[in-house]
């Protein structure tokens, strides 16, 4: 089994030191609960003051994640499994999850969740807290040679090589996509055991990672003939 992890993922509330600030209150007017996550699209302002800015501030980054996820053929098949980590937790989302196609939504439930822990507040969840710390849940559910974290700085390994590897093991594997813009995983996640894998010619956009994934995976699979 795939398991597919969207890894320090830029998702967050605005910090409660500019919860008075003018511009973060006009949007907050003007889309209501939604405009409560940080985005860089509407806070710019704010991120040039805060620190690590680069990593942090795009919600859209998830919401892309889980729309190519969800809506995959190796996901409607049952041949992968689907989070999403921030900086405070890891979040596993149920294969039959909906994730609303409009961005106002995503965010408004994305606060929700933030604010909640699960969605929706009562089982059966559609995405849900873990409770384990990250590195313990990666060390403990996967061998090191099933852990493939995807960077820049990684070894240019062909994408079908890797597909037909994990469908060969009689093991679950872990991939491991940056949720940010730019810039690298931290150190913490650096350190985790497993396969440092970069793509080919130039690095790309996560969801450009995410899709070529999941078709060499489904192609090895014989999902997609």
């Amino acid at each position: 089994m795939l398991h597919m992890i969207l890894t320090e993922t830029a998702l967050e509330m605005i910090p409660s030191e500019y919860d008075r600030d003018p511009i973060v209150k006009k949007w907050i007017q003007k889309f209501n609960n939604a405009a409560r996550l940080l985005d860089t699209s509407l806070h710019h302002h704010l991120l040039a003051k805060l620190k690590n800015s680069e990593k942090r501030g795009r919600p859209d980054i998830l919401h892309h994640f889980l729309l190519d996820t969800l809506g995959s053929p190796a996901n409607f098949a049952g041949e992968i499994k689907i989070y999403f980590h921030t900086k405070s937790a890891l979040y596993s989302v149920s294969s039959d999850m909906r994730c609303p196609r409009d961005y106002h939504r995503f965010k408004a439930l994305m606060v929700q969740l933030l604010e909640v822990g699960n969605i929706p507040k009562k089982k059966p969840y559609f995405i849900r807290r873990e409770t384990e710390n990250f590195t313990h849940w990666i060390t403990s559910n996967f061998h090191e040679n099933n852990v493939y974290q995807f960077t820049a700085n990684g070894e240019k390994i062909k994408l079908k090589h890797i597909s037909d590897t994990i469908v060969q093991s009689t093991e679950d594997s872990a991939v491991l996509i940056g949720g940010f813009q730019k810039g690298h995983f931290s150190a913490t996640i650096n350190k985790l055991p497993g396969q440092k894998i970069a793509l080919p010619d130039r690095g790309y956009d996560s969801w450009v990672v995410v899709n070529r994934v999941l078709t060499f995976y489904e192609q090895s699979k014989k999902i997609l003939k």
